[in-house]
This record gives C-alpha cells, structure tokens and sequence, in this order.
C-alpha cells in the first residue's frame, strides 16, 4: 500500500529542487529535510520515486528527476489552491490518492 503523505512530500521536494534544472536524489532529499525538518530515508525516496515515475509525474534522464508535463499541471494546480508549502503538501496528498483511485478503477 502506497504511503501517500510520504509520496506527496518527495513529490513537492522534487518540484521545488529541479525547477531551475534536473535533480539527483541529493538534491531532493534536501529540500524534502527543508520542508518536513527530516531527512527521508533510501527507501522512503525509491519508492516514491518510483511509485511517481510509473504515473508519469516524474522522469528520470542521466541520473536527475524532473517533472514531467503532466507533473507540472499537477504542481501548478496545487500552487494555485495555495502557496503555503504546508498546505501544497496536503493538498498533493490528496490529488494523488485521488490519482491512485483512478488507476485501479
């Protein structure tokens, strides 16, 4: 089973590391420690990655994460509901379960 609030912040700290450029897991995993205060675990970050690449949010060329266009749409959506990074992260939470439930279906 999916931890989506795991997946939500890995999803909004992908985002913000790799708006200028592509980012390594490096990257990302400091931004996720500046918006939670806490290092996401390997596992914690592959998964996510992971679970995020196979729903075509997030790809990975030579080694760095982007959004894809349709992680982008998604990313700006949530920015538009709020620019309070607390609430951006819930509001991913959200729309990515809401994104899991259409996949089964």
């Amino acid at each position: 089973m999916a931890d989506f609030q795991n997946i939500s912040w890995i999803f909004l700290a992908t985002a913000m590391a790799s708006q200028e450029r592509g980012a390594n897991a490096a990257g990302i995993s400091a931004v996720a420690d500046g918006i939670n205060h806490s290092v996401p675990t390997q596992k914690e970050l592959q998964s996510s990655l992971s679970w995020l690449q196979t729903r075509n949010l997030v790809i990975k060329e030579q080694g760095k994460y982007n959004l894809t266009d349709h992680g982008q749409e998604l990313f700006q959506q949530v920015r538009k509901k709020s620019d309070i990074l607390l609430k951006m992260w819930e509001n991913l939470e959200t729309d990515l379960r809401s994104i899991n439930e259409n996949n089964v279906a």
